[in-house]
């Protein structure tokens, strides 16, 4: 499948069967990177203006959202193809969201791939969390700190879920407008096993992936690597 990074907590990823599902949409008043795409499905991790911009979306998708309108947890546990997708009820912040809310993480099978984008995550995962999500082939997770965790949690998360591939999201890309979190170098400075790969897309199989954790970093002006 193809994973291809759109900017902030927003991919695309398309299937092998060609359903393209879109996680957490923005807008240009995030940033000027935002783009339009069409999508057959889009999820949306938490109802913040960030990551549920339906306005940016073309076509006609499914739309799975991971909260309902009183705020509480949405269970998602849906099929569109090729696509099986549930959802793990966590938080916007370290207390219960008693600041942001609630923020659920949406874990994709595609065939013999699983993939997790863990939204805007505010706390550090426990073992009950990582035994819903089960075992990973590729996370996306948040590094910016601020709304969401930061790097040194994002780092203990990542040895928590031991996924084969890491993709950092949700940090400070030029342009963006009043989001005081920190650029991805806080999350990958002095660490082994980090590629800047300089591109936005990326296709991921059983062949490709590495045999232990790697952190590949995409870039919003990069283009395909096959």
């Amino acid at each position: 499948m193809r994973v291809r990074w759109l900017g902030h907590a927003s991919f695309l990823l398309t299937t092998p069967q060609g359903v393209r599902v879109l996680t957490d949409p923005y807008g240009p008043e995030v940033s000027p990177a935002a783009k339009e795409v069409e999508a057959d499905v889009v999820t949306v991790s938490h109802e913040h203006f960030d990551h549920n911009y339906l306005a940016g979306v073309k076509g006609q998708p499914l739309v799975w959202r991971g909260l309902k309108e009183d705020g509480d947890w949405n269970e998602v546990d849906e099929t569109f193809k090729d696509v099986h997708a549930y959802t793990v009820p966590v938080y916007h912040d370290e207390v219960q969201g008693e600041k942001r809310g609630k923020n659920a993480i949406f874990v994709f099978e595609v065939g013999d791939l699983r993939l997790a984008h863990l939204g805007d995550l505010g706390h550090v995962l426990e073992v009950q969390h990582a035994e819903k999500i089960g075992p990973l082939d590729v996370l996306m997770v948040p590094v910016g700190g601020y709304f969401t965790i930061d790097a040194s949690e994002a780092w203990q998360i990542v040895g928590l879920l031991k996924p084969r591939l890491v993709i950092p999201m949700h940090y400070l890309t030029a342009g963006m407008r009043g989001f005081p979190i920190a650029k991805v170098d806080e999350f990958t400075s002095g660490r082994a096993n980090v590629r800047h790969l300089g591109v936005s897309e990326i296709e991921v199989n059983r062949e490709n992936l590495p045999a232990e954790t790697e952190v590949w970093v995409l870039s919003l002006d990069g283009g395909v690597a096959l």
